[in-house]
């Protein structure tokens, strides 16, 4: 069972607590039931201007990498229990040099579904041959645009032939291993300024073997743009969601968007169950928490983060969910 068909699951079964009960079982036996989220470096290579990485005062905090030595003991500790690892959340992972090896000990554990989040700007081609030799599932690539003008624009520091290369070396190597692995997701941030030209994505892009477009309304999180469509270009945008959908359908690729709640106004209680597994774990965890990798198992990290209390909170409603509410309104088309 992949990471969206998990997805769709839980879009069918409608009790949350009934969701969360059955996460904690599965926290009980020892099984997997955790969505691993790695910073391995609080870093990035662009200012994209949708981007709290734009902010000058934001970076500022932004500092400090992983060691590449606590590597093995997050694996241990973590990802016999992850069902999901994603190497890059927030910052990029390519600024660490060794961040193929969080890739590595994944599979090595086995976890189900593993990814790197990128913008795609540093990869190497021995990285991306290294991607496609261990069947990493996922390769998830920003752009913010379907035109150099507008990818460079709202991807300050980028260069949109370098994205295209990326593509195009991915799928030499997918080609070159006769492999469907990585999957290439593409993260579309629209705004008022990039809705229009995402008309013309399927123009330029449906020659690269992409398997997942995502959709996202912009959000406001400390950028120096966050201008969300207005009011009178919802029709626009409902009119590119059909469109796309169409094109999705008959190119086999899968669609996540947002349909329902495209100003994040609405409340989402699968929110609860996203808090539940979600697993953030960044260059500051360890000194937050106040422990070391190597000195600690899982028991002693979940106590740590005081995950039991938060679940017995969650199930009986005396907790409102942490994380940033737009994660769960994508539904999955195709």
């Amino acid at each position: 069972m992949n990471f969206y068909t998990l997805l769709r699951l839980n879009k069918k079964i409608q009790n949350t607590n009934l969701k969360l009960i059955g996460i904690y079982i599965l926290h009980l036996m020892g099984k997997r039931h955790l969505s691993i989220r790695i910073d391995p470096s609080l870093n990035c290579n662009l200012f994209c201007r949708m981007c709290y990485f734009s902010s000058m005062e934001q970076r500022k905090k932004m500092k400090g990498i992983i060691p590449e030595v606590d590597f093995i003991s997050i694996a241990k500790v973590l990802f016999p229990k992850a069902l999901q690892v994603y190497v890059g959340c927030g910052a990029e992972p390519t600024t660490h040099r060794h961040f193929m090896e969080l890739v590595q000990l994944a599979k090595k554990h086995k976890v189900p579904h593993v990814g790197v989040v990128t913008n795609g700007q540093l990869l190497t081609e021995d990285q991306i041959q290294l991607m496609t030799d261990l069947s990493l599932d996922e390769l998830t690539l920003s752009c913010h645009g379907v035109t150099k003008e507008t990818y460079e624009h709202f991807m300050t520091g980028s260069k949109f032939d370098r994205f295209l290369n990326t593509l195009e070396l991915v799928s030499k190597y997918k080609k070159q291993n006769k492999s469907n692995y990585p999957e290439i997701r593409i993260n579309y941030t629209v705004n008022n300024k990039n809705l229009s030209e995402l008309k013309d994505f399927f123009q330029l892009f449906e020659k690269y073997d992409i398997s997942t477009i995502q959709i996202r309304p912009v959000l406001d999180i400390g950028g120096e743009y966050s201008n969300a469509i207005t009011d009178e270009q919802i029709p626009e945008y409902n009119k590119i969601i059909t469109h796309f959908k169409t094109e999705c359908a008959k190119k086999s690729i899968r669609l996540l968007a947002n349909t329902n709640n495209i100003k994040f106004t609405q409340k989402n209680e699968d929110s609860k169950v996203a808090d539940a597994v979600y697993c953030y774990i960044g260059p500051k965890t360890s000194e937050q928490l106040n422990f070391e990798w190597e000195k600690i198992n899982f028991r002693g990290f979940t106590g740590k983060i005081g995950w039991r209390k938060k679940m017995y909170a969650l199930i009986r409603n005396k907790r409102k969910s942490s994380l940033n509410k737009s994660a769960v309104n994508y539904e999955v088309f195709g």
